[in-house]
């Protein structure tokens, strides 16, 4: 999925919205469901997008 079109505002909405999801199936004991796997994985790739973001804005960061 390219994700990079997306503005800060929505990515950051769409990572918070991913998080409470997966807090809901894992409390309604759902996180070993197909869903849940895709949702991580998911939640992975926007997390990649935001940190090659900052990386990107923040040059004196790389590295940590």
């Amino acid at each position: 999925m390219d994700l990079e079109p997306l503005s800060p505002k929505h990515l950051n909405e769409i990572e918070r919205l991913l998080r409470e999801l997966l807090l809901a199936m894992r409390k309604a004991n759902l996180h070993n469901e197909p869903l849940a796997k895709s949702l991580y994985e998911f939640e992975t790739q926007i997390g990649e997008v935001r940190r090659a973001r900052f990386d990107a804005a923040n040059p004196e960061y790389t590295g940590y």
